[in-house]
């Protein structure tokens, strides 16, 4: 791809000195495994994570606590399983204190982590155990029983992902050392750690993630991200919201998505640790009256969620009776209903919208937190992000014109793991192919029309399933809604609708008409199928591939 001269015409709507930006890490640190220990510096001893259980218990480490059972696991991988630097490890874990321990652990160790969605099949497990070379999974006692029993000679540590600890252990070791495929497993708890004397040699691994995603052509596939990735990430975001005058410091969090997934994995083990804010963590935001202790229990000043997350909030009558009274929450994964985004600013506060792939290390963009954010735009390129939206031919498209969206910058990953020609076509000359159709406003502000994948075209218009969704969802009587593309004889496809609704339930013609109310006759769809629920992803994004299916 040929590369035109760029300019960052959003750059007008920056604050003075985030313009030109030029990324300076130099006063950070060397590795993402030594965020926490300089945190631990700065922080010693306020709480670094906390466990909310939905019962009202609660559970904390501090900066200096996590730091020495990092230490303590870095130790126990490289003395115990006598891993090599550069070898993966697996993490299959749900949320709890346990997973930042063990993430920051292994990159002292000189290891590259691959998170696995908890939620996976053992054929699932196993598909991405085998193309990643993992060398040991750690999990939970009941997920290594549904492992099977072939496992290529892997090792299996159990670890409790949220189990308290105990300060004052009896002096141990951490156990035998690991036993793989014949069924034995090791255990590893961060009581015992905290006895534990080992120390890590102190090596890193430039790789530090190989992080699975659906990606931009089709299958699974671990995009290689690298310690500067994420040292560049977590130094972007937070001069970012410094530069607008919000910044991430200190302060009380809320993390409630599954920290395997890319965004919560950047503000969980990145943005939060730096800036010294507790972390509080939900074990699993289902149902959503689990939060309710962690709401009840702190002041959360930030926190990142999908769309479906903030729309069930709304329609709990606890969270309703009592709404928190965020700084900023952040919106990503998927678009944000207008009429969700609405209604949260008016009882929480500000939302913002933001964008990002698992090949951005989880962000391309968002809205300040200004005045100056809108709703339905997915706000501003990040500071030392280049983007471009391309026709077909790779020519670059006049503002306000719909195109591929193309990203470069630091936060980028260099390929997918394998570097098959097949799946690394998406990485074209440092700049990648995010497959999402997007455009500029004459504001400066971008706009995801939606994936290319998903796009309809009825009778050779495009049709985004994303404003046909907001619109249906707009309806008091819509709660959720998914629109696909099906074929159709007469205008090569056309669109059809999946909705939840609430109670009393709109009638078919009564959506019909709110459609065409505000969507011109070929966007409307032609059929609306009504379910109890739509599938979701572990995050909570609405998998239209599963309804396509």
């Amino acid at each position: 791809m040929t590369d035109s001269v760029l300019s960052r015409p959003w750059e007008d709507l920056y604050p003075a000195h985030l313009r030109d930006y030029q990324l300076d890490v130099t006063t950070s640190v060397d590795h993402p495994a030594d965020l926490l220990t300089r945190a631990a510096e700065r922080f010693g001893a306020i709480p670094a994570f906390t466990v909310a259980h939905p019962d009202g218990t609660t559970e904390s480490l501090t900066f200096v606590e996590a730091v020495r059972l990092s230490d303590a696991f870095a130790g126990f991988l490289e003395i115990e399983l006598k891993l090599s630097a550069g070898d993966v490890l697996a993490v299959k874990l749900p949320n709890g204190l346990a997973f930042p321990i063990l993430i920051f652990g292994a990159w002292k160790a000189g290891l590259i982590v691959t998170p696995v969605n908890p939620f996976y099949t053992a054929v699932e497990t196993m598909r991405q155990l085998r193309d990643s070379g993992a060398k040991v999974i750690l999990t939970e006692v009941a997920m290594a029983d549904q492992l099977g029993v072939d496992l290529l000679g892997m090792a299996v540590v159990t670890v409790d992902a949220a189990t308290s600890v105990d300060r004052n252990p009896a002096p141990s070791g951490l156990g035998d050392a690991a036993k793989s495929s014949d069924g034995a497993q090791t255990r590893w708890t961060l009581s015992a750690a905290l006895a534990s004397t080992d120390i890590p040699s102190g090596r890193r691994c430039a790789v530090a993630l190989y992080q699975y995603t659906g990606g931009t052509t089709g299958r699974s596939k671990g995009a290689v991200i690298t310690a500067a990735n994420l040292l560049a990430t977590a130094a972007i975001v937070r001069d970012f919201f410094e530069g607008f005058g919000s910044p991430i410091e200190r302060g009380t969090a809320l993390t409630a998505l599954p920290l395997y997934h890319i965004f919560a994995f950047l503000f969980g083990m990145l943005v939060y640790v730096e800036a010294g804010t507790q972390n509080v963590i939900v074990p699993i935001a289902r149902p959503l009256s689990n939060l309710r202790s962690a709401f009840e229990q702190f002041e959360i000043d930030w926190m990142a969620g999908v769309d479906t997350l903030y729309a069930g909030l709304l329609v709990e009558p606890w969270f309703r009776e009592r709404p928190p009274r965020l700084r900023f929450a952040i919106a990503g994964g998927a678009a944000l209903r207008p009429s969700v985004a609405a209604e949260w600013e008016q009882l929480v506060g500000p939302v913002l919208e933001g964008y990002g792939l698992t090949e951005t290390t989880g962000i391309v963009s968002c809205n300040p937190p200004t005045a100056a954010h809108r709703s339905g735009s997915v706000g501003l390129p990040v500071p030392g992000t280049d983007i471009r939206i391309v026709d077909k031919q790779g020519r670059d498209v006049p503002i306000g014109e719909s195109g591929e969206l193309l990203v470069r910058g630091p936060q980028v990953a260099a390929a997918y793991h394998g570097g098959e020609a097949s799946v690394s076509e998406s990485f074209d000359g440092g700049w990648l192919r995010t497959g999402d159709v997007a455009a500029f406003e004459a504001s400066g502000m971008l706009v995801i029309r939606d994936r290319t994948k998903d796009m309809v075209l009825v009778s050779g218009f495009n049709v985004y399933p994303n404003e046909v969704e907001a619109v249906l969802t707009s309806h008091p009587g819509v709660a959720e809604a998914a629109v696909i593309g099906v074929p159709d004889e007469r205008t090569g496809e056309s669109v059809k609708a999946f909705v939840v609704l609430r109670s009393p339930p709109p009638s078919i013609t009564e959506l019909d008409q709110h459609c065409r109310a505000s969507l011109a006759a070929y966007k409307v769809p032609r059929e609306f199928v009504a379910r109890t629920e739509l599938p979701k992803s572990a995050v909570g994004k609405i998998l239209r591939g599963a309804l396509r299916r």
